[in-house]
């Protein structure tokens, strides 16, 4: 865990998702949001950036509901055209004591200067290729 734990967040749900605190912010995420949200909540973004608070609260209540990991990925919308980390990955893992509720979201997220996800059509084809190959040999 020690290596992702400064690209991580983790928020406690308060109320069933009517808000989320901030329990844990990395210094990777400190630095990428110019700011630690350590010890806030969601409402309290919401309420100085509505913008930004409403796009967090929507991922939040997004995993907190879905009860499952997912990935967003895409540009970063806050850093300069100069800047060499233009896109970000972020994972969402909604955390629970119990099967009932999830009471704590682990969010692990980069910024990175081009997306992995951008290979060509060649690529992928091989890619599929070394795929059906590690498969049938796996099978044997």
């Amino acid at each position: 865990m020690a290596a992702i734990l400064p690209f991580a967040v983790i928020l406690s749900v308060i109320d069933g998702g009517a808000d989320f605190e901030y329990r844990y912010v990395g210094e990777a995420q400190r630095q990428a949001f110019k700011t630690s949200f350590k010890g806030l909540r969601v409402s309290q973004i919401e309420a100085a950036v509505p913008q930004l608070g409403g796009l967090l609260r929507g991922a939040y209540e997004h995993a907190r509901s879905l009860g499952m990991p997912f990935v967003i990925r895409g540009r970063v919308d806050h850093e300069p055209t100069d800047s060499k980390l233009l896109y970000h990955e972020s994972v969402f893992l909604p955390l629970g004591v119990s099967d009932a509720a999830v009471d704590h979201l682990l969010i692990v997220g980069v910024q990175i200067p081009e997306p992995f996800w951008d290979i060509s059509t060649d690529g992928l084809t091989r890619l599929a290729a070394g795929t059906s190959s590690a498969v049938a040999a796996t099978a044997r």
